[in-house]
């Protein structure tokens, strides 16, 4: 098992994966959510019909009304709209200057993706700023980013015990990069106790959520015996699901274990 820190924070989830943040289902799901945010704002309700009923040019140009009027949500929604070109030209211009508007006033999407633009411009001190607050309003996917820059000592001195503090409250949202991440800190010792059965739970947190490094990892731990009674039948079976994902070490060592078992 290697101690291998992954670079570069997450940007916004989109459908399930970590990529880029204009997933449609999720953005209007969150805005049919935010009732007290529609009654307040007239343009913001009508956008959200005109989007689902796929009408995108009027959605944003709703979208736009309500966030000339200082409506955060709007402004964060039309911000992704400019991201994907959807309804409007794709502008990262416009996109950038409407995320930022809508994380000056707090809205924990947007402060997230203003610190992963800075990340990506290598300013990892801010960065680190408005990851920080998106993180404080309990973001399971910037805490997790937050987690990534301690770790890493990027924008913040390298803490791995703070790594720990953010990957965990990530982690109990079921934030399955967090639990991985958490499981690797407890499988070294790094940032807490050394505890290979915390490390082989967590792991079965992520596995079970279709992370491929934790599935590997947990096959990993049933085939020695650490935090988990030795069993190759379920070894194996974390390890081929893992190699069904692609994952190269799960793959190799698949191989490696048809040739000897043949």
């Amino acid at each position: 098992m290697e101690d291998n820190p992954q670079s570069g924070l997450q940007h916004v989830p989109a459908g399930s994966g970590l990529s880029v943040h204009t997933a449609r289902s999720g953005m209007i799901a969150r805005g049919r959510r935010d009732a007290a945010s529609a009654a307040s704002n007239p343009h913001y309700k009508q956008a959200l019909e005109q989007y689902n009923a796929g009408d995108f040019a009027a959605a944003a140009a709703s979208f736009k009304l309500a966030a000339d009027q200082g409506h955060a949500e709007s402004q964060y929604i039309l911000s992704t709209l400019y991201d994907e070109g959807a309804g409007v030209a794709k502008d990262d211009e416009q996109a950038s200057y409407w995320e930022r508007k809508a994380a000056e006033q707090g809205h924990a999407y947007a402060q997230a993706n203003v610190s992963f633009r800075y990340y990506a411009a290598n300013d990892f001190a801010e960065a680190f700023t408005w990851c920080q607050r998106a993180a404080y309003s309990k973001l399971a996917w910037a805490q997790y980013n937050l987690g990534l820059m301690h770790r890493k000592g990027e924008g913040t001195e390298q803490s791995d015990t703070q790594a720990a503090y953010w990957y965990r409250l990530a982690a109990a949202q079921n934030f399955a990069e967090a639990q991985q991440k958490l499981a690797d800190l407890y499988y070294f010792g790094q940032g807490v106790p050394q505890n290979y059965v915390q490390a082989a739970s967590w792991y079965r947190k992520a596995a079970d959520q279709d992370n491929a490094e934790a599935q590997f990892q947990l096959g990993h731990l049933y085939a020695i015996g650490e935090g988990v009674e030795h069993d190759y039948v379920q070894s194996r079976y974390w390890i081929r699901k893992a190699a069904q994902q692609g994952h190269e070490q799960a793959v190799k060592e698949l191989k490696r274990r048809q040739y000897r078992d043949a």
